[in-house]
């Protein structure tokens, strides 16, 4: 319940809360507003402090134009300074180790660099 609280959106979101938890990440910001030529977007979770941004695509991230949208959106945050993580939902569920230490390692490396 305190993650619906919190703004998580999907059940992949749900679940990536979980799994930063169980391998001692801090509780990421989410549903972040970030402002682009386009407009306002929001991003799944990030990580303010550091810089690093997790997007959880669900399977309708695949379907017509969203993966040009999310690819615009991504550059967009990217040409901003921060640094974007993709994690497709299918992923989270068949390999969430994998996924997870990436995430890790990134939120290990750019707080060593803040």
């Amino acid at each position: 319940m305190a993650d619906l609280c919190d703004g998580a959106h999907s059940l992949g979101e749900l679940d990536f809360g979980r799994l930063c938890r169980a391998r001692g990440l801090p509780g990421p910001s989410r549903q972040v507003v970030r402002s682009t030529p386009d407009g306002r977007v929001y991003l799944d979770v990030a990580w303010e402090d550091i810089g690093l941004v997790v997007e959880i695509d669900g399977g309708h991230h695949a379907l017509a134009l969203n993966p040009v949208d999310d690819a615009l959106r991504q550059n967009e945050v990217v040409l901003g300074g921060e640094h974007v993580l993709r994690l497709p939902v299918l992923g989270l569920r068949l390999l969430p180790d994998d996924f997870m230490a990436q995430v890790v390692r990134a939120h290990a490396q750019w707080s060593a660099a803040a």
